[in-house]
């Protein structure tokens, strides 16, 4: 890979308090004959310091400006994270050039005419504790009709999140799909679904007081017969990786933490 000198550091909301990790990728950057700049259009990367919810956040703008982003714990999980606290020499790697990059997938979101993207999944559920129906279609077609709490649509990243917890299946990060996991459903055979990711997911909202969340993000409120479009977006977030860890066995480690 190329050598890449200039680095963007995105922060977390009440994560490295004390500017300690800010201040140690400053020095290594610095030592490496690299600097930290002020904006991220400025930079050849974004280091970011959080968990996962921080790196979602810091995902929509490395998309908007193709800029590629490394993850460092500062959460209790941070499946998507690169490196740990403890691990920040590491990234003086990034600095000569030794490191790879993984491409993830996102979503485009398309709701009232207001489009969206999504590194993890877009939630569409009720509002309260009624049930509520969602149709759901893949090019036009009908595919099935849910009744229960909501539909998770989500990336392979975000399969690992609100989709597994929801009891959907788990999907190496690296593949393209669209994974569609019912929430709560009444059906006993309503069961997760794996769609190609030149599909096009079109869900219908067949109820009242319903609700779109994407990434996690403010919820937006539907209403009856809203449509709310699902497809690949044309660009993903560049990842970087320096560790040569397989995506099972960062899963169970991962897994142990929760646990």
């Amino acid at each position: 890979m190329k050598t890449i000198k200039k680095v963007f550091i995105f922060v977390g909301m009440h994560k490295d308090a004390d500017e300690k990790v800010r201040k140690e990728i400053v020095r290594i950057a610095e030592e490496n004959g690299g600097s930290a700049v002020s904006t991220p259009e400025e930079a050849d990367f974004i280091a970011v310091l959080g968990g996962d919810g921080t790196i979602m956040r810091a995902s929509h703008i490395a998309r908007r400006l193709d800029k590629a982003v490394i993850g460092i714990n500062l959460g209790r999980v941070g499946y998507m994270a690169e490196l740990q606290s403890d691990e920040i020499q590491t990234l003086s790697e990034v600095f000569k050039g030794n490191y790879t990059e993984e491409k993830r997938m996102m979503l485009s979101v398309t709701v009232n005419g207001k489009r969206e993207y999504a590194l993890n999944d877009a939630v569409i559920h009720a509002q309260s504790t009624h049930m509520s129906k969602f149709l759901l279609k893949c090019n036009e077609s009908e595919v099935s009709l849910y009744r229960g709490d909501g539909l998770i649509l989500a990336t392979p990243t975000g399969s690992t999140a609100y989709s597994l917890s929801a009891g959907g299946s788990v999907i190496e990060p690296r593949l393209e799909c669209i994974c569609v996991t019912p929430i709560c459903p009444q059906s006993p055979l309503a069961r997760p679904l794996v769609f190609a990711p030149d599909n096009v997911l079109t869900a219908i909202v067949e109820s009242y007081g319903c609700m779109l969340t994407v990434d996690g993000r403010e919820p937006e409120t539907l209403k009856k017969g809203a449509c709310v479009t699902v497809k690949k977006s044309d660009i993903g977030l560049r990842m970087i990786k320096l560790k040569e860890e397989g995506f099972y066995r960062v899963l169970r480690k991962k897994s142990d933490t929760v646990l």
